[in-house]
């Protein structure tokens, strides 16, 4: 074919995944219809209910076409296999040779709503300078209200009377925003605003954005977040008016440094002048070459640049830009498109198949429950009534506790997975017992606590020399501990230099585990490393 070519021409049909190549489906015998619903829900599991049918194009990936005639048929036998399976189809994008008049359909297949699960969930952070319009951004999509200009959209992102005034986030903040089986965000009905029941309830698929603090003076929340969070993708937030500023390029290092596939969305394009948004554009594709971050800038300007951008998003070497305007509504639309797309990773899925691990991030005291924790579940799932090791305390011991009750966004539920954050209500547990950094562990789970580990790590940035001794912050999945460096491989350690380096944590022993990423940071000084050894 000539013309437009899709992302995935040239790529063979994989066995694994969500996207299946149909060059043709006719109208079949029942039998037939029965195999092929059987590969649908094959393909449905892979994307963690979501797959990618392109009818037209053979297994190879050659874009061979096909008539109209023969393009009705086929997805009239699509939605015939989706109703078997209790699925939705809904096509994305079709194309019509010039010269052959043969066609290629994208299609999205997503299953209806389960109502006895959750909705699989997404969590994403949004990084940025202050004032670069993160939380207002987040409060238009959350609402479908547009921005007065003033403010007005952030109101409902904020958690504190200082950020109302200041119009400043300082905290990690949290946004859901569901999407039902078409695409609609189920919190912008105008009629009659969803509780957060109803959002859960009618949502096939939810994004948990986690608003991170822009400011440099909250830069250790920032990077507590993202190492307690373990996102799955990051928007970086860049206003047109301020361009790319050093906040900028530090919340950048950080995501390319942790591995998040990025998202940057440049805000403000109705108040900046022509010349200077170039000129910010020009800068985020300048930074994004550079050595060491090394990804390929694609704007994204129309639905086939956005499906182009969604295909190779999970690699991590594209980074699609999105310009938008909070007041004017520019590209809001697409932006919603795009993120009703955000791919299940499949790490997410393989996870929950584990042994039940979650990491305490806060706690609290709620008069007439008792001590309530909130967790971040890295494998395995939950019910309410099981019951668990809680720990590690002095001496690395941990304690067997009672989840009495559970709720997930505000809602009380049976049940919850990996990947999700939740509250528990522990039984016969006092709220001075628990701290930030202690974990949850399974019954069948090896219990143990390291005083330290031996890391590879890189230096991001030091002023001068990192020797023996030195003893930054180290931060991993919601841990925050000082730690101090009793062996090296290399005698002094500088910005941009690789090692293998001992830690010995200087207060208390902490579960970790061989593989966990983490970050040090002391004052300007930042390094990112992986766990391979653990000192009992």
């Amino acid at each position: 074919m000539t013309g437009f070519q899709f992302p995935l021409v040239g790529i063979p049909e994989q066995d694994r995944g969500n996207i299946e190549y149909k060059l043709l489906l006719r109208d079949t015998n029942p039998e037939r219809l029965d195999e092929l619903a059987t590969q649908m829900k094959f393909r449905l599991f892979e994307g963690g209910g979501e797959a990618i049918y392109i009818i037209g194009i053979r297994d190879d990936g050659y874009p061979e076409g096909i008539s109209e005639e023969e393009m009705t048929i086929s997805l009239e036998t699509l939605q015939s296999i989706a109703r078997k399976i209790n699925a939705y189809t809904e096509i994305l994008r079709s194309h019509e040779d010039s010269e052959t008049k043969l066609k290629i359909t994208e299609l999205l297949v997503r299953k209806h709503k389960d109502p006895e699960k959750l909705p699989m969930d997404i969590p994403v952070v949004t990084l940025g300078n202050v004032d670069s319009g993160k939380s207002t951004l987040l409060g238009v999509l959350q609402t479908g209200n547009l921005d007065d200009g003033r403010g007005s959209a952030r109101i409902s992102i904020f958690r504190y009377k200082h950020e109302l005034e200041s119009g400043r986030t300082s905290s990690i903040s949290q946004v859901t925003i569901g999407f039902k089986v078409d695409g609609k965000i189920v919190s912008q009905d105008k009629i009659h605003v969803p509780t957060d029941m109803e959002i859960l309830e009618e949502s096939i698929k939810t994004i948990s954005f986690y608003d991170l603090a822009g400011h440099e003076k909250y830069l250790k929340t920032t990077i507590y977040g993202l190492s307690t969070i373990n996102p799955k993708f990051a928007l970086l937030i860049v206003a047109a008016n301020q361009g790319v500023l050093p906040m900028t390029k530090e919340h950048l290092g950080l995501a390319v440094s942790l591995r998040i596939p990025l998202i940057i969305v440049i805000t403000k394009e109705d108040m900046t002048p022509p010349q200077k948004y170039e000129e910010t554009l020009n800068s985020v594709k300048k930074i994004l070459r550079i050595p060491g971050v090394s990804r390929i800038p694609l704007l994204i300007y129309n639905e086939n640049d956005l499906y182009l951008g969604i295909n190779h998003l999970p690699k991590g070497d594209i980074v699609p830009i999105i310009s938008v305007s909070s007041v004017k509504g520019t590209n809001i639309n697409l932006l919603t498109k795009f993120l009703n797309l955000l791919p299940i990773t499949k790490t997410q899925k393989d996870k929950q198949a584990l042994e039940f691990g979650a990491y305490i991030t806060e706690i609290f005291f709620v008069t007439g429950v008792g001590t309530v924790v909130s967790v971040q579940i890295y494998s395995g799932s939950l019910r309410v009534q099981d019951f668990v090791h809680l720990g590690p305390f002095e001496g690395g011991i941990f304690k067997k506790v009672r989840v009495k009750s559970i709720h997930y966004k505000r809602v009380p539920t049976k049940e919850v997975f990996s990947g999700q954050t939740a509250t528990f209500a522990l039984h016969q547990v006092k709220r001075e017992e628990v701290r930030k950094g202690m974990v949850l562990l399974g019954m069948n789970m090896n219990l143990g606590a390291s005083n330290g580990f031996v890391g590879e790590i890189y230096i991001l940035y030091h002023s001068t020399t990192i020797k023996q001794g030195y003893a930054p912050v180290v931060h991993t999945q919601s841990i925050q501990q000082s730690a101090k460096i009793v062996k090296m491989n290399k005698s002094v350690l500088r910005t941009g230099d690789r090692a293998k380096v001992t830690f010995e944590f200087m207060y208390r022993p902490e579960f970790i585990s061989i593989g966990q990423k983490f970050l040090i940071r002391e004052g300007k000084t930042k390094g990112i490393g992986q766990i391979i050894k653990l000192i009992p």
